[in-house]
């Protein structure tokens, strides 16, 4: 599970919030007072993704993209349904 470590009245972190509600993933939202309460340090916004660490606005957007790429090919061949591609050959 995300856990997203973030201040109160971040509006930075507003936008990351609404992107991980949008990709709808599993996460926790943790709010923190400052970075002294951070797990590991450092400064806020924090994602935290299993072993994987994104810190700011641009680390943590960035990582939810690639989430959301591989979330959409993960969708997309959930199916019974066989996919071709525009050559008419199967993917």
């Amino acid at each position: 599970m995300l856990q997203f470590y973030r201040h109160k009245t971040c509006a930075e972190c507003e936008q990351i919030q609404e992107k991980l509600q949008e990709l709808v993933l599993a996460h926790r939202v943790i709010f923190v007072a400052d970075s002294s309460q951070l797990p590991q340090g450092g400064n806020l916004p924090l994602l935290v993704d299993g072993e994987k660490t994104c810190r700011g606005k641009q680390a943590i957007l960035a990582h939810l993209e690639a989430l959301e790429s591989f979330k959409a090919q993960w969708d997309k061949y959930q199916s019974d349904s066989c996919y071709c591609g525009e050559d008419g050959n199967p993917e």
